[in-house]
């Protein structure tokens, strides 16, 4: 992630009794974590944001980790708006890392972007031995009630690797509103979901794709990333309630018995 401490950083710890807690957390404006839930055998963390958003210049980093055996998951209480940029950028940066038999799920709510939106994000993901990654990115345009508004650009970089060594794959897009418009109103909400690690193999693919095809107006494909380091989809749906419900299949469908 480069230099400079992150605004938000947690640490997910396995107890001698088989629980995960959150053994670390810093969280500087503008993020705020709230109390640590357990469910299904995870530890769950909400994060909110205090801020109204990324505006011009912003640089916004996060990173979480889960150390050896825990199973944690992340999910923010809402959306991300990004504002009109006429003259920069902002940046946002997340770090993860799994640890030897640890799981973790990154799961934010979509990024909202404004008409002149200009954003750069990447997403480096780090896989110790026996762990398990499970992410999401997602994003759709908003006009802001001026018709034919449209985001500036949002360029996007995702990269797995095992600890220690080189990348697995690397996921890299930039699209600006205009390319966006063309894929017409049927697409206007997109995301990229990926599962890497144990399990996650021609069983959960099948899963997966299933899944998938149970819904209308949602187009998506499951892919095998390179050397059988896991899968990676990408989904456009038509609004946000239909990827919801996408979304909610995946999950559901990766749930299932494992092979």
């Amino acid at each position: 992630m480069g230099p400079g401490r992150a605004q938000l950083d947690l640490t997910f710890a396995r107890s001698p009794s088989g629980e995960t807690f959150l053994k670390r957390q810093y969280a500087a404006f503008p993020f705020h974590v709230t109390r640590t839930l357990g469910t299904g055998g995870e530890a769950l963390v909400i994060v909110q944001s205090l801020g109204a958003g990324l505006v011009r210049g912003d640089r916004v980093r996060s990173r979480v980790a889960a150390g050896a055996g825990a199973r944690a998951r992340v999910e923010t209480q809402g959306s991300t708006v990004a504002h009109a940029m006429p003259r920069g950028a902002a940046r946002q940066a997340v770090r993860l890392e799994i640890g030897p038999g640890a799981r973790l799920a990154w799961l934010p709510r979509p990024l909202i972007l404004f008409p002149g939106a200009d954003v750069a994000a990447t997403l480096e993901i780090v896989l110790h031995p026996g762990g398990r990654a499970v992410w999401r990115e997602a994003f759709l345009s908003h006009d802001a009630g001026r018709p034919g508004g449209r985001l500036a650009r949002l360029a996007a970089e995702t990269v797995l690797r095992r600890a220690g060594g080189p990348a697995l794959a690397v996921d890299r897009f930039a699209i600006d509103g205009a390319a966006l418009d063309e894929t017409g109103p049927e697409r206007r909400v997109h995301a990229a979901l990926g599962w890497a690690g144990e399990d996650c193999g021609d069983a959960l693919a099948a899963r997966l794709r299933a899944a998938l095809a149970a819904r209308d107006g949602v187009y998506g494909g499951v892919s095998a990333l390179p050397g059988g380091a896991g899968l990676f989809a990408r989904l456009a749906a038509p609004d946000g309630a239909s990827l919801r419900r996408a979304l909610d299949a995946l999950e559901e469908a990766e749930a299932g018995p494992m092979a």
